[in-house]
């Protein structure tokens, strides 16, 4: 029925003397919806990376500024900056020679060439949803899977590059090296074909620690998804994690030795890091097997990798970058997303207590070098958090049926782990992550875009 008058009714009923649509105007009309809808997704793609670069540059001005008000309240600046830099087990001599130094600002260019090979893995967008949610970024929540990324990268490059290495990206005569990089760096995009991508972490952790994908992950946390997921895979680097700062040799000799990436859970304090265990953060990353350190500020999770002085050179992956697509080929500058040349520093009084420490040992030989490195720590008077034993550990952690079918219903959504008792040094790694913030904390941890333009 058709009221008069009602053009808004009286438009919604076809007329019958009106000829109908062709199939070619019903073809042109889908393609133009189409293109409609193409045009909308790109724009607000790009509105949203616009953003993320404004949200980036914002953060990295707020974070320069508190790290240079926190430099001038501990009358750093006042301070010879230290002569001595070590970078995961590379030693640099920063002495200034006739009164001259040879760079301009910042690093000499062998220690920011050699900074700018570590594989930098941020927040990023865009990207498919992660498991049966909405989250299509880890902005604000995935900070500390990050940085276990950045472990397990560097793990991978020593690995298959060791600690010397370099390419030309335009030399043909470096093709081979330009390939394996980016093979490792593929094992890290957020796909779910990747081993080590966020989606596989997140949906891992979910199962083992029972949380909801967007909620913050600890240090231990993410060194047993590490863990699980590289088992599953059947990895050729293997993980060994410990909670208790107990090294045991039998767990990981057990077989055929593979090589294997060791994590050191531990909490070094409560508040802030025990001072006392200062000098083993900085020891631990003069040894040739140091992978680096997983940890942060209180509830902001960063990578440590070198230090100068009392102060630690990080990677920080609180940057959110549109996600790269698994595909053949990549450019240069889709791989320059992953990499950083402005080393920065933060002080070890400013560190949060929870961290995992990285060993790489790819031989036999190389862990038992690592235990002797790490027994004569004690001769120079430096308090260690880790120990070795020849035995088996009392109670194995538990360890992801490597065996399981790998369809991608069941790399989407892994079983659950059989629960096993909490011991109270794992609840003091569980606390790390639910730690309550103080309020100025709460500024500088994992914010959400929008939390972050209203906080700045």
């Amino acid at each position: 029925m058709t009221f008069e008058g009602d053009s808004t009714q009286a438009a919604c009923i076809p007329n019958a003397a009106a000829p109908l649509p062709s199939e070619a105007d019903a073809s042109n009309l889908t393609a133009a919806n189409s293109d409609t809808n193409t045009q909308t997704i790109t724009q607000t793609q790009n509105t949203n990376d616009i953003r993320s670069q404004v949200v980036n540059t914002l953060r990295e001005w707020y974070l320069l500024a508190s790290d240079s008000i926190a430099s001038l309240l501990d009358g750093r600046f006042a301070q010879q900056p230290a002569q001595d830099l070590w970078l995961l087990g590379r030693h640099y001599d920063l002495k200034v020679e006739n009164g001259e130094q040879s760079w301009a600002l910042g690093y000499p260019p062998q220690i920011v060439k050699d900074f700018s090979r570590l594989i930098w893995c941020t927040y990023r967008s865009n990207y498919s949803a992660i498991a049966q949610t909405d989250f299509t970024s880890d902005a604000g929540w995935g900070c500390m899977l990050r940085a276990g990324q950045m472990l397990m990268a560097q793990a991978l490059q020593l690995h298959y590059f060791g600690r010397n290495w370099e390419f030309d990206w335009d030399s043909s005569n470096d093709a081979s090296k330009r390939q394996l990089y980016m093979d490792i760096v593929k094992q890290f995009l957020d796909e779910y074909s990747s081993t080590f991508s966020i989606q596989r972490m997140a949906s891992l952790g979910g199962q083992f620690e029972g949380k909801d994908i967007g909620n913050w992950f600890g240090p231990y946390e993410t060194a047993r998804i590490l863990h699980g997921l590289a088992r599953q895979a059947n990895h050729p680097v293997s993980v060994y994690t410990t909670t208790d700062g107990v090294v045991y040799l039998a767990d990981i000799c057990d077989d055929e030795y593979q090589p294997t990436l060791v994590l050191v859970a531990s909490m070094l304090g409560i508040d802030r890091v025990n001072p006392i265990y200062y000098p083993f953060i900085q020891a631990s990353l003069m040894l040739p097997q140091s992978a680096g350190i997983a940890g942060g500020r209180p509830s902001s999770a960063l990578y440590f990798a070198g230090f100068q002085g009392d102060e630690l050179l990080f990677l920080d992956p609180h940057f959110t970058r549109p996600a790269i697509n698994l595909r053949d080929g990549y450019t240069r500058a889709d791989l320059d997303t992953y990499t950083c040349s402005n080393p920065r520093r933060i002080a070890l009084s400013r560190l949060d207590p929870c961290m995992v420490f990285g060993y790489y040992c790819p031989t036999l030989e190389s862990l038992i070098d690592l235990r002797s490195r790490i027994e004569l720590l004690a001769d120079d008077g430096i308090k260690s958090i880790v120990t070795f034993d020849n035995g088996h550990a009392p109670e194995p952690a538990f360890q992801p049926d490597a065996t399981a079918s790998s369809s991608d219903e069941v790399d989407r959504h892994p079983e659950p782990p059989i629960q096993q008792s909490t011991s109270s040094s794992d609840a003091d790694y569980y606390s790390c992550a639910n730690r309550p913030k103080s309020e100025s904390e709460e500024v500088i941890s994992g914010c959400s875009e929008e939390e972050w333009v209203t906080e700045l």
